[in-house]
């Protein structure tokens, strides 16, 4: 048990390195995606998560982040597998609807 509780704290922050480098680019910081809800402009964070979480079951939030894309805006959320997969789910911010997962 020891080993296994070893070996997950040599994983988890690669798997947090590697959902850091996914959300690289044109992402809001946290003061501009507060003004963005506040606006109405896009779905709270809470609500992205959960339908993230919905789509992804039984996996836990690594990062979640509101960025611009070509379309507009979309929150990129990144989700850990109990196996250890990483899972991107992308929303459109205005709407809250998964656009992709992978």
């Amino acid at each position: 048990m020891r080993a296994f509780v070893l070996g997950l704290s040599l994983i988890l922050p690669l798997a947090a390195k590697a959902a850091d480098r996914s959300l690289d680019g044109l992402c809001l910081s946290p003061g501009e995606t507060h003004e963005a809800v506040a606006t109405r402009e896009v779905v709270p964070p809470t609500q992205a998560i959960v339908t993230a979480r919905r789509a992804a079951p039984n996996a836990d939030l690594l990062r979640a982040a509101l960025c611009h894309e070509s379309e507009g805006l979309a929150y990129r959320i990144v989700l850990l597998r109990k196996d250890g997969r990483l899972v991107r789910v992308t929303l459109d911010a205005p709407s809250g609807r998964v656009k992709f997962i992978h």
